[in-house]
């Protein structure tokens, strides 16, 4: 299916840096989220999806009114909304399946959109920087690329990516935006934080370090839990030379764009080196008898309760 700009299919797959020039009109819809401040969004009624996760809700979800995801330097962030049913999914790209996340999302998106007579498929994307190694643009590339190649019909809103989220301080690349929320219920897009990144981060993020790709789906949305599907990760070869390393060191060694992360980066990554070391084979130390570890949301609070099976 062609990728659909401002109603008009455009069948020509372009790299970012033709994109940006043939599609101008771009960069006035990114200003309007450049110039936003960020918001710092709480756990009540949020859903925080991480690196190589998705999550999909509706508008009619009692639990859920914002999904949110941030830290993302050369990753992107994708969010898709039906606009009939507001049935809404968002992504953490970092380069890895994407074709394969974004088939995903979309999927979700259209199974709960069934029903609705009317509407199309909307994204907006944000993230990445004109970094020096380009990983960012291979993210974009790769991204533009699946668009095409999808079986769904989407339309392109708003691409806050790479070119357009970079600004310069003393001479040096960063990202403008690093962290994006949509509200579910009103389709709202805006910069965010979020103090609360949801249960067991430092699992989830400790299979993007041995090498799993898959976009994981991380939200069931008709029993409204937070689910985290049992998956395997490998043991982290001389994880105690790692964690022995100063700061400075992890931040060179362990980021894309050590410059440009933020201040929590070391700590959480020497969180996610202990969760190798202390349970290196999680099938059998952590997701018991191989079943998702779930998780209802505390209306009270916000914060995720384990469901003990």
């Amino acid at each position: 299916m062609p990728l659909f700009i401002e109603s008009a299919p455009c069948s020509k797959i372009m790299k970012v840096d033709e994109f940006v020039h043939s599609f101008p009109q771009f960069k006035k819809s990114s200003d309007v989220f450049l110039k936003q401040e960020i918001t710092s969004v709480g756990p009540k009624k949020l859903l925080y999806v991480g690196q190589r996760e998705v999550a999909c809700t509706t508008p009619d979800d009692e639990t859920i009114t914002y999904l949110g995801s941030e830290d993302a330097t050369t990753c992107h962030i994708a969010v898709l909304r039906h606009s009939d049913s507001g049935a809404t999914g968002l992504i953490h790209f970092d380069g890895c399946q994407i074709e394969e996340g974004l088939n995903s999302m979309a999927d979700l998106v259209t199974e709960l959109s069934q029903g609705s007579t009317s509407g199309r498929l909307e994204l907006n994307m944000f993230g990445g920087f004109l970094d020096n190694k380009n990983n960012s643009e291979e993210v974009s590339n790769s991204i533009l690329a699946a668009l095409h190649k999808t079986n769904h019909d989407i339309h392109l809103i708003t691409a806050c990516i790479t070119h357009h989220n970079t600004v310069y301080k003393n001479s040096i690349p960063f990202p403008v935006i690093y962290g994006i929320a949509v509200n579910v219920k009103t389709g709202e897009m805006f910069q965010a934080t979020f103090p609360d990144k949801g249960p067991d981060l430092s699992l989830r993020s400790a299979r993007n370090f041995t090498g799993g790709t898959e976009n994981l789906n991380i939200y069931d949305h008709v029993k409204k839990e937070h689910v985290i599907p049992p998956f395997h990760y490998g043991p982290l070869e001389q994880v105690d030379i790692f964690l022995s390393l100063p700061d400075h060191l992890i931040r060179q060694y362990m980021s894309t764009s050590p410059k440009q992360e933020k201040e929590e980066f070391v700590n959480n990554t020497r969180a996610v080196l202990k969760q190798l070391k202390d349970f290196p084979d999680p099938l059998k130390t952590v997701f018991t008898n191989g079943l998702p570890r779930r998780y209802r949301k505390d209306s009270a609070n916000g914060s995720w309760i384990k469901i003990e099976k």
